[in-house]
């Protein structure tokens, strides 16, 4: 991470040390940037690290995540021994980039290898606090900035002959041009234009070798929190799934109560004759309600007590059963008005399923996303291995070339100075000439330095572009 994010929490005792400043990272799921917060151990509340994050997200644009297993984070938990040494944890994973960036250039390959990005978490029992915005998560969020590299993967750009500056006189005292002193300090100037272009490429080396670097942790931080964010929507997925089995199953059985009702309705509100009659010629009648001899539902064949006949025939009215004394318009009506608020209520939860169905997706389009999140992980593992063996062979090996040319500029510097030297000496004028065979071979021992730079260079740039 960077180099302002290195810092770890720090603890004491079985939870907060009252004299030690505790530190934490937090991580922003949209960039991969790293928030460094500190916080006096009295300060340390999920309120305060919000607060302090207020500079780079609105506070109600904010959600934070802990993890794994990955939750809103409560003051109880984030002030615990256990939560503090699992997010040092995190951080000494995620110190890579600061730890090798320091590293001398002649370490080995094995050495960088040591580190594997993005492992399970969940194995190595480490934590991290990770920052979303609920804005970037809504539909219609806007595009993510652009990253931009530093430099740029353009090529760079190179010094020319008429930026260096003239070679100062070997002799103070004797400035004065003359033909052998000029080609002299053609040589030399292009000697030491080469060792300017051998710097220009090796700086650069380094800065690109940095923003890879920097962007491949910044990916490993974005696809960490994709983690985070999917294990907490699983656990919702998971608590909507048996939400809903519940209650489709309440549904269900409601639905199948009410279907049996709707069925035996019109049956209860039938007449048989022939149980009535029957009951009639052998001189029984039971009271209201269900008997023995009943044998149907029908409210027709459910005759009523003797009085209440004889108090009816009085009235000059005519009731023999149930039936007779159920007001059956009003009551088809009402059923119709229940069956109609039944469909309605079918066609609710239809809809609802539906949605329900729609929001938690399908076992295989939830593994689909989940495989996606894996290959994006796995191309992330690539580019990092690819930035530490590519791009670290080329700053070592531009570096080194830097070194050769720096070497024969001093060389050079030598050859010229002395042959200068020997111009001004009349008994040693005619050695000055030999200086140009020296500086001839010089040159020619590092005449491809300069191409293989630039190669090697395209060669990063566009690893750079990639990353």
């Amino acid at each position: 991470m960077a180099a302002e994010c290195s810092q770890r929490p720090q603890h004491g005792g079985d939870g907060i040390d009252g004299n030690s400043i505790i530190r934490l990272r937090v991580l922003a799921a949209s960039t991969g940037t790293c928030y460094p917060v500190s916080l006096h151990p009295n300060e340390l509340s999920v309120a305060n690290i919000r607060r302090r994050l207020s500079t780079a997200l609105p506070i109600n644009d904010q959600i934070l995540l802990m993890g794994p297993p990955y939750k809103v984070p409560k003051d109880s938990t984030l002030r615990t021994k256990e939560t503090l040494l699992a997010l040092r944890l995190g951080d000494e994973e995620d110190t890579f980039e600061d730890s090798l960036s320091n590293k001398s250039s002649g370490d080995s390959s094995d050495q960088r290898q040591q580190y594997s990005i993005l492992g399970p978490t969940e194995r190595s029992g480490s934590k991290r606090l990770f920052l979303f915005s609920k804005r970037a998560l809504s539909e219609g969020a806007p595009e993510p900035p652009i990253c931009t590299l530093d430099p740029s993967p353009d090529p760079l750009t190179m010094p020319t002959l008429s930026d260096m500056p003239t070679p100062p006189p070997a002799v103070p005292s004797e400035s004065k041009a003359t033909p052998l002193r000029m080609a002299l300090e053609v040589y030399e100037r292009q000697f030491m234009l080469d060792m300017a272009k051998g710097r220009t490429y090796a700086d650069g080396a380094d800065l690109r070798l940095a923003a890879c670097r920097k962007c491949v942790s910044e990916q490993a931080v974005i696809a960490y929190a994709l983690r985070a964010a999917v294990s907490n929507l699983a656990d919702h997925r998971a608590g909507a799934s048996r939400e809903r089995s519940e209650f489709r199953s309440e549904f269900m059985d409601a639905e199948s109560s009410h279907y049996m009702l709707f069925k035996k309705f019109e049956a209860r509100l039938s007449w048989s004759g022939e149980s009535v009659e029957g009951e009639r010629e052998s001189g029984t009648q039971s009271t209201i309600g269900p008997t023995s001899g009943i044998k149907s539902d029908s409210l027709g064949n459910i005759p009523l007590h003797p009085s209440l006949v004889s108090a009816a025939r009085s009235a000059g009215r005519v009731m023999e059963s149930l039936l007779d004394a159920v007001p059956l318009e009003r009551e088809r009506a009402w059923a119709g008005k229940c069956q109609s608020a039944r469909e309605r209520l079918a066609t609710s939860f239809q809809e609802l399923d539906s949605a329900f169905a729609s929001a938690l997706g399908t076992s295989v389009s939830w593994n689909d996303e989940v495989q996606g999140d894996l290959n994006c992980e796995e191309a992330i593992k690539s580019l990092f291995a690819e930035v530490e063996e590519v791009g670290v062979r080329i700053r070592n090996a531009q570096a080194e070339r830097l070194a050769i040319l720096t070497s024969n500029h001093t060389k050079a510097t030598m050859i010229v100075s002395t042959a200068i030297k020997n111009e001004l000496d009349s008994e040693r004028s005619l050695a000055a000439n030999s200086a140009f065979p020296d500086l001839e071979v010089l040159a020619k021992s590092s005449s491809n330095i300069i191409p293989s730079m630039e190669s090697d260079d395209f060669i990063l740039a566009e690893l750079s572009k990639r990353v």
